[in-house]
């Protein structure tokens, strides 16, 4: 798990210090404005700029918790595989649904009768330990990762996620455009990505001191669900016992 930790300590690191020059420039601008020292000339910040900037935190938010998310289903895959030493028969009934999915890909209409021989044949092979057994875990929210998304990837793989119930109200509780915090940075990072929603228009109506809010709860979610995957891999969740 010290990869996901760095990872989230890094990646932390980045939006801080994103947050503190968005902040520093809100600041400035209310005092009089945002100006720079270009090769000896002043440039002020325009409010476009400003709203821009504004829109780059939801950006950065979803890309912390994307990347945590892929981390942790990757350790869970990485442990599983060396706990089991070979021995599919060890794995609990949730992780043996989600190995035979990834492989047989049962619910994939995409793919041709060739490619469901290939996939028949790899998981034939690695049955009989005649490759060595590869355990991935489909994921199944790229792009759109909430805290239902998350809570059913987990429970798919056997971990119950009991907020507490201080951080249970903060994840619930609308924060802006009636949705929940992640809820609406996975939206609001799917219309910048899509072109439906330009980065000026995301960040109208905007305030830095809402974006501390929203920095601090994805931080402190994220904290539990890593402490959460550790406890799993850490007694063998994966295992039967």
């Amino acid at each position: 798990m010290d990869l996901v930790k760095d990872t989230f300590k890094d990646r932390v690191s980045d939006i801080e210090t994103y947050f503190d020059l968005v902040n520093n420039i809100e600041v400035a601008i209310g005092a009089g404005g945002a100006v720079l020292d270009v090769n000896g000339k002043a440039y002020r910040i325009k409010p476009e700029q400003q709203k821009i900037m504004y829109s780059g935190i939801y950006l950065h938010l979803y890309n912390l918790i994307e990347s945590i998310i892929t981390l942790l289903i990757e350790a869970v895959e990485r442990h599983a595989a060396e706990g089991i030493d070979g021995k599919l028969m060890l794995l609990t009934e949730e992780m043996r649904k989600l190995y035979v999915k990834s492989i047989a890909a049962p619910y994939d209409e995409s793919l041709s009768s060739d490619k469901r021989l290939e996939k028949a044949l790899l998981l034939f092979e690695q049955v009989l330990n005649l490759k060595p057994i590869e355990i991935k875990i489909p994921p199944g929210g790229g792009g759109n990762w909430d805290t239902k998304e998350i809570q059913r990837l987990s429970a798919s793989i056997g971990i119950t996620l009991n907020l507490p119930e201080q951080l249970r109200e903060k994840v619930n509780k609308k924060f802006r455009n009636d949705k929940g915090p992640i809820r609406l940075i996975k939206e609001i990072r799917n219309k910048l990505a899509h072109g439906s929603l330009s980065f000026t228009e995301c960040g109208a109506n905007h305030v830095a001191s809402e974006f501390r809010q929203l920095i601090d709860i994805v931080k402190e979610y994220l904290q539990f669900l890593i402490s959460e995957y550790e406890k799993y891999i850490d007694r063998n969740g994966y295992k039967v016992a």
